[in-house]
């Protein structure tokens, strides 16, 4: 084995593990999709709903109306340039005396957009307030302006967001056009009405300001407001599904959301046939009637904006065609003719001039069980969490040939086809989401995608690179810079492992991976054993066997003084320089493996340490450039990067002075794995710990105190 190749090896050895008595779960593991983690969902929504009345209760005490600190009235919140100074805030009271929260419930026509491009939203927020049980849930509907005695100006809207709701606070504080009372952004078309402007506010806080909603898509707005998975599916000819018109008539049945777009270089571009590029419109039905002696399949659409901006050809509002339909087949359409922003158009005119059709399908996350959507039953959804780390799984995609096949690996089993399914196939819907980091800190999403290959049913490790180089795919995803991808597959029967990656290797993301299906699937996580195979089996049976006539015969373990007669026995004393390891040096090395604090080292827990000597020997033999058997303070941090830790510019600075010779500044090898080792052990010390609210390590001082003495 070539030492770069053994290199390779090592980074899995060398990552910080969570095993017993340590972090044991990952924090970004979605809460709601079983048992447990939905009791947990309903714990969060519960503890939320408490801190909200107490809240209310504490404003009511002191007689005041709220002023959220998170999200100021100023500048800052806004984030367009072109409008500071043009804009004040005002509450709902100041701005219309009769205000309310909603005026005879909400409805698709009540919503007009304001002065921000987020015309994609709009179009979203019109199509669930159709739908009371997935529009109660976002905004919840106790919410009043009406009682003035207990009023105080706390406002809640939930969103989903990277696998779990999330409860967003607003005070009702109101951007609106300096010294008038008209609102800047979205609003109600009755200006009594105020729940639209107070989730617009409560969407532009979670994602940092107003201005960040400016061109934004559709399908991020859906799964925010539903939890589903949304697909993008192109309509030009070179990539429009030829069964594009089968599917809508089964998204038609489903529980889902649709919407359309023209692609456009200009935002809300208004062309000749009364449709706007660059602009968002929700797709509210797809029908056929009889026409001249056939079908006629048409698309009902609607233009957010609402009024007269609809489509003025074929089967418009008060089109000619429709006085070749019969009465009965306009009254089964709910036909009506008005200025609304809704309309029909043929199936032939919907996929020639709009270029992109959003399709959300909702699962677990959008509805309770027994819940449905209009008589439509929701998807079955398995969700699997995970993230790419840089020379670990972060392989690329399939172009990068010899670690493709280390990205992560999630085998999902179909066992009957779809309800009804005249081919025997079940639907998958497959969707690949990054975490969003984008707004916040103006970093781009990374090129996501996904490979999708049948295997056996008894597949349980990775699929290995010999394997991936012959077998064809079952499907795939494309790759693009967003958020999330997804597509919907038709199956046979059968086992399929779903492989994601970035684009490009070693990029480092979290992401979660989530499968609708209409009859539930069964799932799991795939990975290697284990096992040490790569490792020259002389070399580790010999140290095996050495410990074996060291060990004490009652408790199989060795303590630190036999670890040191091991250590400096072993193949480590051939490193450059080698003066062997003290006993003050071992004690933490024992300390790192031992998770019962019984000061001992049994079998298991030494050839643990022991793959990880071999491993940092490796790494300090690449990162010596000079081969000088001394670390430099340059080499030192790219040797710590190797091995797993990414440490600050202050810790850096302190590990230099602990572990370097004050008199020559250089490191040896004894050193480096002592730092390391400690290292190990104050992180995992520190993930075990329970955590507040904002994720901060919470240590009382016998905690503190066991943990600083022993390391």
């Amino acid at each position: 084995m070539t030492l770069l190749s053994y290199f390779m090896f090592t980074v899995d050895i060398l990552k910080p593990k969570k095993g017993k008595g340590r972090l044991e779960f990952n924090p970004y593991v979605p809460k709601t999709l079983t048992q447990k983690g939905y009791a947990k969902y309903k714990l969060m929504m519960s503890v939320a709903n408490k801190q909200y009345e107490t809240l209310i209760r504490h404003l009511q005490r002191e007689k005041k109306l709220w002023e959220d600190p998170d999200f100021p009235p100023n500048d800052s919140s806004i984030g367009i340039p072109e409008m500071r100074g043009k804009l004040e805030w005002k509450r709902p009271r100041e701005i219309n005396p009769k205000a309310e929260f909603f005026v005879g419930g909400a409805s698709r026509f009540d919503i007009e957009q304001g002065s921000v491009g987020d015309c994609w939203l709009l179009a979203v927020v019109s199509s669930i307030s159709s739908y009371p049980q997935l529009f109660d849930h976002v905004v919840p509907k106790e919410q009043t302006l009406q009682d003035q005695q207990t009023y105080v100006g706390v406002f809640r809207v939930r969103f989903w967001r990277f696998g779990q709701w999330v409860e967003v606070l607003v005070d009702d504080r109101l951007p609106v056009y300096r010294g008038t009372t008209r609102l800047a952004f979205m609003h109600s078309a009755d200006d009594s009405e105020f729940w639209s402007a107070l989730l617009e506010k409560a969407y532009a806080k979670i994602n940092g300001c107003y201005n960040n909603l400016s061109g934004g898509t559709q399908s991020e707005a859906m799964e925010d407001l539903t939890g589903g998975v949304c697909e993008t599916i192109q309509l030009d000819p070179k990539n429009r599904p030829k069964d594009l018109l089968q599917m809508m008539l089964l998204y038609e049945k489903r529980c889902c959301l649709m919407g359309c777009s023209i692609d456009s270089q200009v935002i809300e571009a208004k062309m000749e046939n009364g449709l706007i590029a660059g602009h968002a419109y929700s797709v509210t039905g797809v029908r056929w009637v009889t026409y001249q002696g056939r079908k006629q399949y048409l698309v009902r659409c609607r233009n957010p904006w609402g009024g007269n901006y609809e489509w003025k050809g074929d089967w418009a509002d008060r089109s000619p065609l429709w006085n070749q339909v019969s009465a009965q087949e306009k009254k089964s359409l709910d036909l009506e003719f008005r200025d609304d922003g809704e309309f029909w158009m043929s199936f032939e005119d919907f996929i020639t001039f709009f270029t992109r059709l959003e399709v959300c399908h909702l699962g677990l996350e959008s509805l309770e069980q027994g819940q449905d959507f209009r008589g439509k039953r929701r998807l079955e959804e398995s969700i699997f969490a995970g993230q790419w780390e840089k020379n670990v799984n972060a392989g690329g995609c399939i172009n990068n040939r010899t670690s493709f096949w280390t990205n992560p690996q999630f085998r999902i089993t179909i066992t009957d086809p779809d309800p009804g399914d005249q081919d025997n196939l079940s639907t998958a819907i497959i969707g690949l989401m990054q975490r969003d980091v984008r707004r916040k800190s103006g970093a781009d999403f990374l090129t996501i995608g996904f490979m999708l290959y049948e295997v056996d049913a008894n597949q349980q490790t990775l699929l290995t690179q010999a394997q991936l180089l012959t077998k064809r795919a079952a499907g795939k995803s494309t790759f693009v810079n967003t958020r999330e991808v997804a597509k919907c597959f038709r199956l046979p029967v059968g086992s399929y492992v779903v492989i994601p990656s970035t684009f490009e290797p070693n990029q480092e993301a979290h992401f979660i991976v989530r499968v609708l299906t209409e009859v539930a699937v069964k799932d799991r996580e795939l990975d290697d054993d284990n096992t040490n195979q790569d490792v020259p089996d002389n070399e580790d049976a010999d140290i095996e066997m050495k410990f074996d006539q060291l060990c004490n015969k009652k408790t199989n373990a060795i303590n630190a003084v036999q670890l040191k007669e091991l250590l400096n026995g072993s193949t480590l004393q051939d490193m450059p320089g080698f003066q062997g390891f003290n006993k003050e040096m071992c004690r933490s090395m024992v300390a790192s493996v031992d998770h019962n604090l019984t000061g001992l080292v049994e079998k298991p827990e030494f050839m643990d340490l022991w793959q990880r000597a071999k491993a940092y020997k490796m790494i300090f033999l690449k990162f010596d450039v000079d081969q000088s058997g001394f670390f430099k303070a340059n080499e030192f941090r790219e040797a710590l990067k190797a091995s797993g830790y990414n440490v600050s510019n202050k810790l850096f600075n302190a590990l230099v002075h602990r572990y370097e010779d004050p008199d020559t500044e250089l490191m040896r090898f004894e050193d480096f794995m002592l730092c390391c080792v400690r290292l190990k052990n104050v992180f995992e010390t520190v993930a075990a710990q329970p955590k507040t609210q904002d994720g901060a390590p919470m240590f009382n001082e016998e905690d503190y105190l066991r943990c600083s003495v022993y390391i």
